[in-house]
């Protein structure tokens, strides 16, 4: 059950990509507002998740998960059938927030119902049922729109999530049952609006841009604003832990071995990820001149390719830190020949060389992304699971729209310049280039991460001899709870 909430939540993100174009035909709107159907989302999901981590290490997190995975429904409702583009554009950012909610939760609870030296496993499958959910969902969505039409088939999209909601959330309530946790009391207002609001002005103008850098100075001022208040919370983060009372975001979380290095790389792998599938959906059309479900059908084998992934994470190791630096290397080289195929490869050929070229890369994202979130996840301590499963979803969210974004404004800004094949494809060319070399980034990181703690027993590798507490998350814990449940 709580696999299969959390993957609702990134159905969500990647079925309605392929439905834009019908919504703005169906509805009206200009491009910035039904960009915003998928920016909203993606910003409240990104600007509640720390926030809603931290409630769910004070409150039981059960009855968060609940509240959060209600919330998504009712908005989902909303969202099938809203009259207006501004009322969905609405519904979509309440959809986020009840997401935002939900998501922290699911980890925090796979921390608490697994023992440590089992917790690998379902920490995999989770990023692996995420995974092929993210590549699965424009099949669907293709499908759906196919045998409904376009004035429909949105609708329907949401309407299935309604479905599998009203589904999930009755048997979840009955399943779930939370062990009794160590708690500390206490939620930091001010560090949660100085996130909330500089997450906001700091992705948002690029994320609303159409596809285009902005011509006024405005919108580079709002995301500075937003930057300095991203730096004033880490000091104040700070400020909040050496006095002794409880922060947001305790920052002895990324002292702890592998963890800050694992939530920097999930961020590049879910910016390359998100960017670059977003990007070979929409040149297929464009370029290739293929329907939304003939471009969803030649997609399909890449989720296939990522379960395979999946199962050599699971052969493996599943907190294998070489098979991290392999997988994003090998995703890296696929996207970036990706690139070069839209610009050299006549337009007949192509969906041939993108669809054994993306299966590649998702055969390495596959493999790579299960092993991260369990190599950083794994030792989580107790009171802190639930914020330390929000900050590597966030860094996913965050990446996803700053992935999205600026892949859509090189592709648009290029899309009409030629390359030296002859093609019109520059921008799809340069495009992939820019978020294969994100995934890269995220390779490099994760191969340092390896090289420094390699022979090291700790955080993100196994308990102690004597079945304990590695030391670094001892030192987290043992404090005297205020309260627990």
């Amino acid at each position: 059950m709580l696999v299969a909430a959390a993957a609702l939540t990134i159905l969500d993100v990647s079925k309605l990509g392929i439905a834009l174009p019908a919504i703005q035909a169906d509805m009206g709107g200009d491009p910035a507002t039904v960009q915003l159907m998928l920016v909203g989302y993606t910003l409240a999901y990104a600007a509640t998740l720390v926030p809603a981590g931290r409630i769910g290490d004070v409150l039981p997190r059960r009855t968060v998960f609940l509240t959060g995975a209600s919330i998504f429904v009712v908005a989902s409702i909303a969202c099938a059938v809203a009259p207006t583009a501004e009322l969905l554009v609405a519904g979509r950012i309440v959809e986020g927030v009840g997401a935002g909610l939900l998501m922290p939760q699911v980890l925090g609870l796979i921390q608490r119902i697994y023992p440590a030296a089992e917790r690998a496993r379902p920490l995999a499958t989770l990023a692996a049922v995420m995974t092929v959910t993210s590549l699965g969902a424009p099949v669907l969505a293709g499908v759906i729109m196919d045998a409904a039409g376009d004035a429909l088939g949105w609708r329907l999209l949401f309407v299935v999530t309604v479905v599998a909601g009203l589904a999930v959330v009755p048997l979840a309530a009955v399943m779930i049952v939370e062990p009794p946790s160590v708690r500390r009391a206490g939620f930091d207002g001010g560090g949660a609006a100085l996130l909330g609001l500089g997450v906001v002005l700091a992705i948002a103008p690029l994320s609303a841009s159409s596809g285009s850098l902005p011509d006024t100075l405005w919108p580079y001022l709002v995301t500075a604003a937003g930057l300095v208040l991203l730096g004033a919370f880490v000091l104040h983060e700070r400020r909040v832990a050496r006095s002794g009372r409880e922060p947001l975001i305790d920052p002895a979380l990324f002292s702890l071995r592998h963890f800050g290095a694992g939530v920097a790389v999930s961020g590049f792998m879910h910016a390359a990820a998100t960017g670059g599938t977003l990007i070979v959906t929409i040149a297929l059309q464009q370029i290739v001149g293929l329907s939304p479900l003939e471009t969803a059908l030649w997609m399909l084998p890449s989720a296939v390719a990522s379960l395979i992934g999946a199962w050599i994470a699971s052969r493996v190791g599943a907190t294998n830190g070489p098979l991290v630096a392999i997988g994003t290397g090998v995703g890296a080289l696929a996207l970036a020949a990706i690139g070069f195929a839209f610009g050299f490869v006549p337009a007949d050929a192509l969906p041939w060389v993108v669809v054994a070229l993306l299966s590649i890369s998702s055969l390495g994202a596959g493999a790579a992304a299960p092993a991260n979130q369990a190599r950083t996840l794994q030792f989580a301590p107790e009171h802190r699971s639930s914020v330390a499963g929000s900050l590597i979803q966030f860094a996913q969210r965050s990446g996803s729209a700053i992935g999205m974004a600026g892949a859509l404004v090189v592709y648009y800004t290029f899309f009409a310049v030629p390359t030296i094949g002859g093609q019109p494809a520059a921008g799809p060319m340069l495009a992939l280039w820019v978020v294969a070399g994100l995934l890269a980034v995220g390779g490099v990181i994760a191969t340092l991460d390896h090289v420094r703690n390699r022979g090291a027993i700790g955080i993100g590798d196994a308990p102690d001899q004597h079945g304990g507490k590695p030391a670094e998350q001892a030192s987290l814990v043992g404090q005297v709870p205020i309260n627990s449940h």
